[in-house]
């Protein structure tokens, strides 16, 4: 596959994208004090409007940390849509027992987005202004970040309840990215899906020592010459950040495309893996997705708001099917459509593998 995208990755298999979650932890216009959020700040700004803003911050980023808006259209269908779902969550979270999120300390978040770097917001880094501390003890229901006194809320990959836990370090066990709290990269050996556990890890820093499925280079970079098998060691090397940019999707003597801006190394030869950072285009329902083309291959299409259902797992092209819309029937089946951002497919009975597709909500988490 001639695309590197952990934040493309994390929407196909509905897990709620880290950096969303950062922004806005919790809000709710109809929460009045108690355990929950307060509905306005100090200086009057409602819980609807600082949700807003907030997701308006977390949305534009997005679209200055991808080309003509990549990401943003990928998972959500456009900028606006992204910025809707994202305060719906927001004003739901609010009502969170024991959350210290309010309009303020949302506002005070969204007042640093301008200094917040793209790397540092697809890593799950925030600015410290943007972690909110909780009331919660350990072990304690939750369903956001912002109510625990840990500041972290472990929940599984396929529900939208967990405990607040201490915050994940080096060395913990994961199943997606949000399992391993902030500035840590959940693992995983090559081949492996959305079901395979992994390990959290430190990000390497630019031209650091890296491996596959052990040290992960930071958002931006790839890891250049490296062999998974035999434990050997590669380079984190700057991504392709343009179209026209060379590459090697292989990684073996040059850096691949950063799949985040919307780019994949398209091969300019038949049997070789060298070529040029191309756009990645999006495309809708039963439309090709993945390779496009013979080999040499001439494009690669991503499917928006949707999922590239392909035959078998070592294919590489498929066809585009529809994502699985709110409460509607999913299953955690990571070769099934997943749920539109960020809603998460939660099972409706112990065990199973079919649920509904369920938003983010603290405030039923008790």
């Amino acid at each position: 596959m001639p695309v590197r995208s952990k934040t493309l990755l994390l929407a196909l298999h509905a897990t709620v994208l880290v950096a969303a979650a950062a922004a806005c932890s919790g809000s709710s216009s109809n929460v009045s004090g108690g355990d929950g959020g307060s509905s306005s700040s100090g200086s009057g700004t409602s819980a609807m409007q600082a949700c807003a803003d907030s997701a308006h911050a977390s949305c534009t980023q997005r679209d200055k940390c991808s080309l003509n808006g990549y990401l943003n259209n990928q998972a959500y269908g456009g900028e606006m849509n992204c910025e809707a779902r994202t305060e719906t969550t927001c004003v739901l979270n609010l009502g969170g027992t024991g959350t210290g999120q309010t309009p303020a300390t949302l506002e005070a978040c969204v007042a640093v987005y301008p200094s917040y770097t793209c790397s540092d917001y697809f890593d799950a880094n925030p600015p410290p202004a943007c972690v909110v501390t909780g009331t919660l003890a350990m072990g304690a229901p939750c369903g956001a970040n912002a109510q625990c006194l840990s500041t972290f809320c472990a929940i599984g990959a396929y529900a939208i309840c967990g405990t607040c836990q201490p915050l994940p370090a080096a060395g913990a066990t994961c199943q997606v990215n949000p399992d391993c709290g902030r500035d840590l990269d959940c693992v995983k050996p090559s081949g492996s899906n959305a079901m395979t556990m992994g390990t959290c890890a430190a990000y390497v820093a630019p031209a650091g020592a890296c491996l596959t499925g052990t040290s992960p280079c930071q958002n931006g970079y790839t890891c250049v010459g490296d062999n998974e098998a035999m434990k050997t060691m590669g380079t984190c090397q700057a991504s392709g950040q343009t179209v026209g940019a060379p590459c090697d999707g292989s990684r073996r003597t040059a850096a691949s495309c950063e799949g985040d801006l919307g780019l994949a190394c398209i091969p300019t030869a038949k049997g070789s893996s060298v070529g040029t950072c191309q756009a990645i285009t999006l495309v809708g329902t039963v439309q090709p997705c993945g390779d496009l083309g013979a080999a040499p291959i001439t494009g690669y299409a991503s499917c928006q708001q949707g999922f590239c259902q392909m035959a078998t797992p070592t294919a590489t092209s498929g066809t585009c099917t529809q994502q699985s819309g709110d409460n509607g029937p999913c299953s955690t089946d990571p070769t099934t459509p997943p749920c539109g951002a960020p809603a998460k497919c939660v099972p409706t009975a112990a065990g199973s593998m079919m649920g509904m597709c369920t938003l983010p909500d603290a405030a039923k988490c008790m």
